[in-house]
């Protein structure tokens, strides 16, 4: 009597065409590394994510840290990346702002961005050329396209004079530090974290309010009588 054969089924993933599979590494690569930190992640279960083998990954990156570079090259440079162009459509200084932090938040809203930034903060440190390599990819551009808002927010009269840099730091780490309080793995009880869907308008609130240039005091006309 003959059977009809039921076609093994198999994880799509692993009939990927082979041009695929860098793509899928460094998609996998970065959920890993943001949620493990680069001490902690293993290549089997970037392989295993990927749908690959961990000899595949071999084949297209030659070391962890090889790895990093390349998912900091094409998947988080270029994010962030996105967020800072697009606030060029904008025709004064503090529009460019308000859509600079309306984009980096929702970058840094992307699953993932939480752990992407503890592990740059808390573990990068320890593989100098590694941070070195990141912060001419990521932070060296993204700081001087705020710093360029700034600074013709100064020129045009609507921000007041101050350091551009100073400025930079100060917004870049009142952001950052705010994903980190209202992620899923925030130290304060859920109850007791910022809620998320307000932070955003607090920030750029607060941050207008810090750099815009004080209004001209009124000058009294000359002659004038007083009563």
């Amino acid at each position: 009597m003959s059977t009809t054969q039921t076609p093994p089924t198999h994880d799509p993933r692993w009939r990927r065409l082979p041009e695929e599979r860098p793509q899928q590494i460094l998609d996998a690569a970065l959920s890993v590394f943001a949620e493990h930190g680069i001490d902690a992640a293993k290549l089997e279960e970037i392989a295993a994510r990927a749908g690959v083998s961990k000899g595949t990954i071999y084949l297209y990156f030659p070391s962890k840290e090889e790895l990093f570079r390349e998912v900091v090259r094409q998947k988080v440079g270029p994010a962030i990346a996105k967020a800072d162009d697009a606030s060029s459509s904008e025709e004064t200084a503090e529009g460019q702002l308000r859509v600079y932090l309306t984009h980096q938040w929702e970058c840094l809203g992307l699953e993932d961005s939480e752990g992407w930034i503890r592990l740059v903060t808390f573990e990068l440190h320890k593989y100098p050329d590694l941070a070195a390599f990141h912060w001419e990819e990521v932070v060296t551009r993204s700081n001087r396209i705020l710093g360029d808002i700034i600074r013709r927010g100064i020129a045009s009269g609507e921000f007041r004079d101050t350091d551009p840099h100073t400025a930079v730091q100060m917004i870049k780490a009142l952001v950052l530090m705010h994903v980190l309080w209202t992620g899923p793995r925030a130290p304060a009880p859920a109850e007791h974290r910022p809620p998320h869907a307000n932070v955003l308008a607090n920030v750029t609130d607060f941050v207008l309010h810090a750099l815009r240039a004080a209004p001209q005091s009124a000058v009294p006309v000359s002659g004038a009588s007083h009563a």
